[in-house]
């Protein structure tokens, strides 16, 4: 999901070029087809925007995001010998938004001026981009479903298998992830736009290509990881409805947080896209206004989506009573000063996870 700065206008500028070779009209008899031709739409006020908002946007979510994946992979590294099968999700998951946050200067750059890297970069960075933003989607799926089979079925699938079952699950996401960032190397690259006097990175393929791309991200980037999601958190919230005590209050807040963030974050960009995408299959009238705002909008939604890879530490971690333990542990071993005072915790067993009371809600009768 590269971010689409430039497409509509490359699309655009394509039919202002077929236009203009084909313009010419017998006036006598084709007087009424020649009045429906116009020319492509002006774009001035979402490129506008899009200079000025993007690169805001982008260089505040790329400290954010740094910051907060780079303190949730320092702590569970420091960790590594005593992670659980969730710890090891939420490492990858750390590392997927942060690379995936990595790229957006470069987007910035590319909407504040234009793509000066070249088109190797640009097929590595959007490569990079989508790899990661599927990665991210996908192992929150596989958080879910660990959850999943330890609350409700009590079944502890990758503690009770071989030690490197949940290092294959990672590898194969991580290999699904390269599959369907194959389009990105390629189809990028940079291209100059004559009508924009400007180089974008941008998809070399015909508008089928873009939608079909467009819908493999919607179902595998979106509404397959929501519907695994959705379905393990409301069997495991049915679990937690019939137990007692403070800690099931805390993991049925928590579950509920996490699937209502992915969705409010990514809901509507995927609502926007669609949107588009029947726009240039003609399923939904074109006009000039609705092509701006659906441009601007989806500006704006991209953001919110990318936002998701900075709450992510927060709700996955920061959110945890044993990972804010393991944070001051790992402040106090690098001498921070004011966290001399703090008395040291005794080493998590491997069965607690640094992540949440619901893995220990799991493992106390549920």
């Amino acid at each position: 999901m590269v971010p689409e700065m430039s497409e509509r206008q490359e699309f655009q500028a394509s039919e202002l070029a077929f236009l203009l070779e084909n313009s010419s009209y017998d006036y006598g008899e084709n007087e009424s087809a020649s009045c429906c031709a116009s020319p492509p739409c002006p774009q001035d006020f979402s490129l506008n925007f899009d200079r000025a908002f993007l690169p805001v946007l982008y260089s505040l979510l790329f400290m954010m995001g740094l910051l907060g994946n780079g303190a949730v992979a320092a702590v569970l590294l420091s960790q590594r010998a005593v992670l659980s099968s969730t710890d090891t999700f939420l490492l990858h998951l750390a590392v997927a938004d942060a690379l995936l946050v990595l790229t957006l200067p470069l987007w910035a750059v590319d909407a504040a001026v234009e793509w000066v890297f070249g088109s190797g970069l640009c097929k590595v960075a959007g490569a990079l981009f989508n790899i990661n933003f599927y990665a991210g989607a996908l192992l929150l799926a596989c958080i879910s479903f660990d959850r999943y089979l330890s609350i409700v079925h009590a079944t502890q699938l990758y503690r009770r298998g071989p030690p490197t079952r949940v290092t294959i699950t990672c590898v194969a996401v991580w290999g699904l992830c390269l599959l369907f960032a194959l389009p990105d190397f390629i189809f990028l690259s940079a291209h100059h736009d004559k009508r924009l006097n400007a180089t974008h990175c941008q998809y070399s393929f015909p508008q089928v290509g873009r939608t079909a791309l467009r819908i493999l991200q919607l179902v595998a980037g979106f509404l397959l990881p929501l519907l695994v999601m959705a379905y393990c958190y409301a069997r495991i919230l049915a679990v937690l409805l019939v137990s007692r005590g403070q800690r099931r209050l805390r993991a049925m807040r928590l579950v509920v947080v996490v699937v209502v963030a992915f969705a409010l974050c990514w809901t509507p960009y995927h609502l926007v896209v669609l949107v588009d995408t029947l726009m240039d299959l003609g399923a939904v009238a074109r006009n000039c206004g609705r092509e701006s705002s659906v441009d601007v909008a989806k500006s704006v939604t991209s953001g919110m989506g990318y936002m998701h890879c900075c709450l992510n530490p927060l709700l996955y971690a920061f959110v945890g009573v044993k990972f804010r333990e393991r944070m001051w542990m790992l402040l106090m071993r690098l001498g921070c000063p004011n966290q001399r005072g703090h008395q040291r915790q005794p080493p998590a067993s491997r069965r607690d996870s640094s992540w949440s009371e619901t893995t220990e809600a799991s493992y106390s009768g549920l």
